[in-house]
């Protein structure tokens, strides 16, 4: 073999080699050169340990990698990071780039959320960019509420021991022991109280028994009663009903009207009460009438004669009153 073709060959192998060695370094980024790519980008204030060769997801699934990472000194420093995102995947253009944590050791990378529009990105457009809180911002998160619960509790806790301590001094402690002792001693007192109540009621069990008898006769005796009073009322109330019913007022119009006829010396009996004349004829002839009647009963002989011989009358003599 002539050295030209050892040269022909050896360069072969060579640039067979290389680009082996390209694909595979990319193959490890998780690079496949063999596809159509799109390259986006998207601009941060940080990225979080976000390198070049991370993963791009959409709902989980890988679409491409980070492939750089740069300053952009005509976005005040900003990180510029361009994306390889396959072809065949449609990305609207006001989608956004977020970046988030893939594990619990820190992988960073970029997960796509797709937006509303009908315009899809294309080579070269720029993403919206966003950031996942952090593990600790969410532990932060979590445990700050339980850190001011539990502050506020040891304030409450501090307020509760300084109120113990200043009731537990020494004279408190001696009007304490005052107290229990009043209380221990008023306990006493009740409860020979009631021992007493008790031999009392077991000494009068007899009599309590008979009261208690005799309360259940009378309110027996009551039950009755009040089917007697019920009968009352009802009768009462019958009463008052007619005496509704009556035309009272009508009686009380006529009374009246006769009152008035009376007073005005009308009619015989207005007559006979209002002329003083009469009523002294009226006496004058009723006394008469029983001086004659009194003479009568002494003297029958001389208004009824059967005398055969013709005895005279005697005359009539009025009876002097006394």
């Amino acid at each position: 073999m002539s050295n030209k073709l050892k040269s022909v060959t050896v360069g072969v192998v060579s640039l067979f080699a290389i680009g082996v060695l390209y694909w595979g370094i990319h193959y490890l980024k998780g690079v496949n050169v063999m596809n159509d790519k799109r390259v986006l980008h998207a601009y941060y204030q940080d990225i979080a340990g976000l390198t070049e060769g991370n993963s791009i997801t959409l709902k989980g699934h890988k679409i491409g990698t980070v492939t750089k990472i740069s300053f952009d000194d005509k976005r005040d420093n900003q990180l510029k990071v361009l994306i390889n995102i396959e072809d065949d995947v449609q990305i609207p253009v006001n989608s956004k780039a977020k970046i988030i944590s893939l594990d619990l050791l820190g992988t960073k990378g970029i997960s796509l959320i797709l937006g509303d529009t009908n315009v899809m990105a294309i080579s070269g457009s720029e993403l919206e960019s966003a950031m996942e809180a952090s593990l600790q911002d969410e532990v932060n998160a979590q445990i700050l509420p339980l850190k001011n619960k539990t502050e506020g509790l040891i304030s409450s806790i501090d307020s509760v021991m300084i109120v113990i301590t200043s009731v537990f001094n020494k004279d408190a402690r001696e009007s304490l022991n005052k107290s229990l002792t009043g209380l221990d001693r008023t306990f006493n007192t009740l409860s020979n109280t009631m021992l007493t109540v008790n031999s009392i009621v077991k000494g009068n069990e007899e009599n309590l028994n008979e009261i208690i008898l005799n309360f259940k006769t009378i309110s027996t005796s009551f039950s009755e009663s009040n089917t007697e009073i019920k009968n009352i009322l009802y009768n009462f109330s019958s009463f008052s009903d007619s005496l509704a019913k009556a035309d009272i007022l009508s009686t009380l119009n006529n009374i009246d009207e006769i009152t008035k006829q009376i007073n005005n010396n009308e009619g015989s009996l207005g007559l006979l009460i209002n002329d003083k004349k009469l009523y002294n004829n009226l006496q004058k002839a009723s006394k008469e009438l029983e001086q004659l009647l009194g003479d009568v009963k002494d003297n029958p002989g001389r208004y009824v004669s059967f005398s055969v011989i013709g005895a005279k009358n005697k005359p009539f003599t009025e009876k002097k009153t006394e």
